[in-house]
């Protein structure tokens, strides 16, 4: 397959799939189950970043790490020092729907203590659905360039 398709397809993907698809369980208030699919969605998008294949068994960590490593950066990346963010979103909302306890899992309409997106409240980090949802589109923007510019081949999907 011809490069260019390749980035075609993967840009399709993230703007369809991993974009809009979580937009729409925003607008139809799941803010819960947002957050299982975004904790998804982070080791996806670490998931074009490595030299493995998509379907590589045993990359979760890795690959969540390195999204948020090269495409989140800054607080996130902080943050998930020794995979906290892995550990507490991805794996136990993924494996449990159950979030750790060392997180406060908020939507806009239910932030009613004016809480911030990763500020941390006793102990506790505050992740609010929206703001974590534009970071995910943001990152998704970084892969594209990434992609475009020649900085990162794309890898094949079947989408």
């Amino acid at each position: 397959m011809e490069t260019e398709e390749q980035i075609e397809r993967i840009e399709h993907f993230l703007r369809e799939v991993v974009e809009k698809e979580i937009a729409k369980l925003q607008n139809a208030g799941l803010s819960y189950m947002q957050f299982v699919i975004m904790g998804q969605a982070v080791e996806v998008l670490g998931s074009f970043l490595d030299n493995k294949p998509m379907k590589a068994k045993g990359q979760s960590a890795k690959r969540f790490s390195l999204a948020v490593k090269k495409l989140f950066g800054g607080r996130y990346r902080m943050l998930n020092d020794n995979c906290f963010l892995y550990d507490k979103l991805r794996n136990q909302m993924t494996h449990t729907f159950i979030p750790g306890s060392d997180l406060i899992l908020l939507n806009q309409s239910g932030n009613s203590m004016g809480y911030k997106h990763l500020q941390m409240i006793n102990g506790r980090l505050v992740l609010i659905s929206e703001d974590f949802h534009e970071d995910i589109c943001k990152a998704s923007e970084r892969l594209l360039e990434a992609l475009k510019s020649g900085v990162l081949p794309p890898k094949n999907i079947a989408y």
